[in-house]
């Protein structure tokens, strides 16, 4: 049960933002832009410390990209097995037409990993892709169940 003070702090969060390391940051901001739509809002290069960051964007949503020299892939399996290492495990984006959507992916010649699915208990159809460097996305269309 949150607390009044809890509460206080939830009533001032206004967004919600995910970090995703790559390897290639460029390839990364080309494949969420040209695949998903998404908009260079900022970028910083710090090459003292060998990083580099990209916000990108819709609207309110927004994805973090960073880039770090020596920075080790993970490799996540399909789901359902995904949740077996601990830490976020994909991204979710809800939408409003999964059909929509993974046609639209189609021709792009993003292969559907999973899905779609519908999970009757939670009211929800969803589908999971990956982008080229392996991370899992899920689209989830809410409301798709009486």
């Amino acid at each position: 049960m949150a607390t009044v003070v809890a509460k206080q702090v939830a009533d001032h969060l206004a967004g919600l933002s995910t970090c995703l390391v790559v390897a290639d940051i460029d390839r990364a901001i080309a494949w969420y832009g040209d695949t998903l739509g998404l908009e260079l809002v900022n970028r910083l290069d710090m090459p003292e410390r060998g990083e580099r960051v990209a916000f990108l964007g819709h609207g309110a949503l927004r994805l973090e990209l960073a880039e770090r020299a020596g920075s080790a892939a993970l490799r996540r399996a399909d789901p359902p097995e995904h949740g077996f290492v601990q830490g976020p495990s994909h991204l979710a984006w809800y939408v409003d037409d999964l059909d929509a959507v993974l046609a639209a992916l189609e021709p792009l010649g993003v292969p559907v990993t999973i899905g779609p699915v519908d999970v009757a208990p939670l009211g929800i159809r969803v589908a999971f892709v990956r982008d080229p460097e392996g991370h899992l996305i899920e689209f989830v269309q809410a409301g798709s169940h009486p």
